[in-house]
């Protein structure tokens, strides 16, 4: 039998969702080092990513290897934002700061709206890896390519991709150390010339968080998700925000004030990340409304063609 036959053979007996859960089994219990590529849209950046735990919590350190320094550390519900003026941002979080997310959403089960599929073998970072497909059944998402380390189940590389199969996003290991000697150290937060916290909004002191969202129309599977207030703009004024999400898709609705008509609506698209604003009349008002996330423009369009929005209810 050939290499090649002999390579279908094994996977064929494999499962697909069983290759996927070891995936994400992994990517909480393993520790590792090493470099990955980040293709988005026409921008390529150089990432270094730590993970280890210590004392039952995770630790993680993501830098940006080229252009201007900046990290993201985690170590156990506390995440720093290291910036290239040398000043951090402290947060309270639990989420992991891997651009690996993909696991995250698929840590319960696949979402409905998509089918997985085994699609043979590969190699990445000169590691033997499954390739698998996670395919939307609409138009409303986009599918992933999934390559998932034979050896560790560990996930290798992500592509995101249109209904044509053009990757519009691509993270890949180049280089892969599994359980590397890692230590405390290796998760310090640098001395810095300024620190700020960043903690939510009170959204009953401000009008701002009494806005009520009301789109009419969602994609199938697509449910609240999180809903705050937050700093915006350049004038750093409250913005209402609220997150929908498939489990693996996700777009977020920011609505501010809109005190003059000279806004121009706006649309632009960085790979998969559309960004588009729109006015929009409240039933008290002109409302600013904008959508980011990693739906197709047109997905993002028809939720803002029926966005009502007014005072809230609660």
């Amino acid at each position: 039998m050939s290499l090649g036959l002999a390579a279908t053979a094994r996977a064929e007996t494999l499962s697909a969702s069983a290759l996927l859960q070891a995936m994400v089994d992994a990517s909480k219990t393993l520790e590792y080092r090493g470099r990955l590529l980040y293709l988005h849209g026409s921008n390529i950046s150089t990432l270094e990513l730590l993970k280890g735990r210590f004392d039952g919590r995770d630790y993680e350190r993501l830098t940006q290897l080229d252009g201007q320094l900046s990290e993201v550390i985690r170590r156990g519900d506390q995440t720093v934002c290291v910036h290239a003026d040398k000043s951090i941002t402290r947060l309270v979080s639990r989420n992991s700061v891997s651009p690996l997310g993909l696991t995250n959403g698929l840590s319960k089960t696949v979402p409905e709206q998509y089918q997985l599929l085994l699609d043979g073998d590969d190699r990445v970072a000169g590691r033997s890896a499954y390739r698998l497909l996670l395919m939307p059944l609409d138009s409303f998402r986009y599918g992933y390519r999934i390559w998932v380390d034979q050896q560790s189940s560990l996930l290798l590389k992500s592509e995101l991709v249109d209904g044509s199969g053009m990757a519009l996003e691509r993270l890949e290991f180049i280089s892969l150390e599994l359980s590397p000697a890692l230590s405390v150290e290796d998760f310090a937060i640098p001395a810095s010339l300024s620190e700020r916290a960043l903690d939510s909004l009170d959204a009953t002191r401000h009008p701002q968080g009494q806005i009520r969202l009301m789109p009419d129309w969602v994609p199938a599977g697509f449910t609240l998700a999180d809903r705050d207030l937050r700093l915006g703009g350049e004038a750093h004024q409250p913005v209402s925000a609220a997150t929908w999400s498939d489990g693996l898709a996700a777009f977020t609705l920011f609505i501010e004030e809109l005190e003059n008509d000279a806004w121009v609506d706006e649309v632009s698209q960085i790979g998969p990340t559309v960004a588009i604003s729109r006015r929009v009349e409240g039933s008290d008002g002109r409302y600013l409304a904008t959508l980011v996330g990693e739906v197709p423009p047109l997905t993002a369009e028809r939720v803002l063609s029926g966005l009502l929005i007014g005072p809230s209810n609660d």
